[in-house]
């Protein structure tokens, strides 16, 4: 029965992988396309079982059976699909495991899948740690129960899946960022908002904020922002938190925003609505009173939402906020 042991990060897999990889080459020669390191072993400092993870890519996928005579001279076990289409898999090492071999066809959306979670990883070196600290809890929990060691890290698996993804996503845009403070003025139940006239949020109910001139405090720009935008003097209570927004956009040709918001409590202390003086810049049409009731993403901004969403539950998730399919309400 195979022991199931979690070891700290080698630098040794490394070059185990390059020996293996090279061996492989010598087997397979022109149908490689390429050889990757994959799996925990590939990430560096991750606590990981000491098995070589390699997917070699090939031009055709059929070809590799012809191919099983070679490695078994090179101590695998060919597997088959075992239970994944498209893919030929190898063990080395029977209970004392040391490789295994993904092979897939190129243009197979599993290559993209296992580099994009390595990479994921290789950048994200928090949520490799605890990847690492779950399974060697895992390991000392269920030593010799695969199974159970597989299952008790697969929901922290997906997640991380979907993180990955969403990652990649992000980094193949190009991203405005952007940083402001804004204020939630409450008035029986009732949002201040203004009606935004410019930026990605055009034609939508914002909160009243925006950035900071040069020279500014966060209050003093809260301040100024709601004073030009909806004629209010405030009094500014406290600071709630700050949120990030990930927004995927068609707004100027394809365009993401990376938003970040500080939000303050504030309080009217003087002055009245009025129309807003416009000039170069200025991206408020008017405020007006709402109640959550009247909000929807179709017609409000992801700070408008976000701040009702304050005002029911009194918090500010750490988590960013992603809007995957947002479309800009051009005139």
């Amino acid at each position: 029965m195979r022991k199931i042991e979690v070891k700290e990060f080698s630098q040794k897999w490394a070059s185990d992988f390059q020996l293996e990889s090279k061996s492989l080459n010598d087997i397979f020669k022109e149908e490689l396309v390429e050889v990757h390191h994959i799996g925990s072993t590939s990430i560096e400092g991750l606590s990981a079982k000491p098995i070589i993870d390699i997917m070699p890519v090939v031009r055709d996928i059929k070809r590799v059976d012809a191919y099983d005579e070679q490695m078994i001279q090179l101590g695998y076990t060919p597997k088959g699909e075992n239970g994944l289409p498209g893919r030929r898999y190898f063990q080395k090492g029977g209970d004392n495991r040391t490789h295994h071999v993904h092979i897939y066809e190129q243009g197979n959306p599993e290559i993209d899948r296992h580099l994009i979670f390595r990479d994921y990883l290789r950048k994200h070196s928090v949520e490799a740690k605890k990847y690492g600290e779950l399974k060697r809890a895992l390991a000392q929990q269920f030593p010799y129960d695969v199974e159970s060691y597989i299952i008790g890290k697969d929901k922290f698996v997906q997640s991380l899946e979907e993180k990955a993804m969403q990652w990649n996503n992000r980094i193949q845009l190009n991203f405005h960022r952007a940083f402001g403070v804004y204020g939630i003025c409450i008035h029986e139940n009732k949002l201040l908002v203004i009606q935004k006239n410019g930026g990605p949020y055009i034609n939508r109910y914002d909160l009243p904020g925006g950035n900071l001139e040069t020279g500014e405090s966060l209050q003093e720009a809260i301040e100024r922002e709601f004073y030009e935008e909806t004629g209010l003097l405030i009094d500014v209570r406290k600071q709630i938190g700050a949120a990030d927004f990930i927004i995927h956009t068609d707004w100027r040709e394809g365009t993401a925003v990376h938003h970040v918001a500080v939000f303050y409590e504030v309080e009217h202390v003087g002055g009245s609505i009025s129309e807003p003086l416009q000039f170069e810049g200025q991206d408020s049409l008017g405020a007006v009173w709402i109640s959550e009731q009247e909000t929807s993403m179709e017609n409000s901004s992801p700070l408008v939402l976000k701040a009702f969403e304050w005002l029911r539950t009194k918090k500010i998730s750490v988590e960013a906020t992603y809007y995957e399919q947002w479309k800009v309400k051009e005139n």
